[in-house]
């Protein structure tokens, strides 16, 4: 069994840290031929990670958008250098999903090529300054809650409303949250990232109460920490925490937006925890009876 850090919370037994044959994206289970999947924040990082995986389950095309243009390019030549045959299915296109003239600009472009999205990874987010709410004042606090939850909702909103003649396949929406939307003290000098990032989550939850799961799957799930550019840039090194592979939140998001994972509809999870303990006993059972387990809401109540 891998390390398990003290801030680990341990719902399964076993506890991964690096991918292991049950999420496997080659796993003709997980396999993703014939949808078409979007990424946000897909040119680097965890979002990379995550279009990887899904062009490794053979995923008909993977779109991966972001805010710069060059750095998009750069993650469409490498995944093509990773993954057999992806040069064909991989596209990039620049555009932030903060500004709703450009969200829309996306999706309506999208429609108009009759191109229907089978999968949303909602994986961008804005990451503060380490600030206190009142010191990052209303302003900013506001941005933040912009990108952290208004893009969000209205990448979710397009994406569920998609009307393309003849499309009516089931849609599955993976969102990447963070362990800081229930542990205050994760990102605690980052105040408003773990509030806004709640609210997102929040909204999804709420949203997958009023969709069914046959509809549109939603699984929101904890990537845990990952040694990206944004931690380096942070000061954080190979031996300075407890990484995850940065492969294993790619492909629990290949097995977050399967059939396997329809139990989980409106819940929150971490990638960490080991998928048949949660397909399985004890834990399945409390996720099929108890309407509030891993979900939002006031603790002790």
């Amino acid at each position: 069994m891998a390390d398990v850090p003290p801030f680990a919370v341990r719902l399964t037994q076993t506890y991964h840290r690096a991918p292991y044959p049950s999420i496997s994206p080659a796993r003709p289970e997980l396999l993703q031929t014939g949808r078409n999947v979007l990424v946000t924040g897909g040119s680097e990082g965890i979002g990379y990670e995550i279009a990887k995986a899904f062009l490794q389950a053979s995923a008909s095309k993977v779109v991966i958008i972001g805010r710069r243009a060059k750095q998009l390019q750069l993650a469409t030549t490498s995944l093509a250098q990773e993954v057999r045959d992806a040069e064909s299915r991989i596209e990039a296109r620049p555009c932030d999903m903060s500004d709703p003239a450009e969200a829309d600009r996306l999706w309506n472009e999208l429609a108009a090529r009759a191109m229907a999205i089978d999968v949303l990874i909602l994986n961008a987010a804005a990451v503060p300054d380490d600030q206190t709410v009142l010191e990052r004042g209303t302003e900013a606090t506001w941005r933040d809650y912009n990108m952290n939850v208004r893009a969000q909702l209205h990448f979710a909103e397009r994406f569920y409303k998609q009307t393309i003649p003849g499309y009516s396949k089931p849609k599955s929406l993976v969102h990447v949250s963070s362990l800081a939307i229930h542990n205050w003290h994760a990102a605690e000098a980052q105040a408003t990232y773990g509030i806004s990032k709640n609210a997102g989550a929040l909204v999804l939850q709420r949203i997958a109460q009023d969709v069914g799961a046959e509809d549109m799957q939603i699984v929101t799930f904890n990537p845990g920490p990952n040694l990206t550019r944004a931690a380096r840039e942070k000061g954080y090194t190979e031996n300075a925490f407890f990484w995850n592979h940065p492969t294993l939140a790619g492909q629990f998001a290949v097995w977050a937006a399967s059939s396997e994972a329809r139990f989980l509809h409106g819940r929150f999870v971490w990638n960490e925890w080991d998928v048949d303990e949660l397909k399985s006993g004890d834990i399945r059972k409390r996720i099929d009876e108890d309407e509030s387990f891993l979900r939002i809401g006031v603790v002790g109540l």
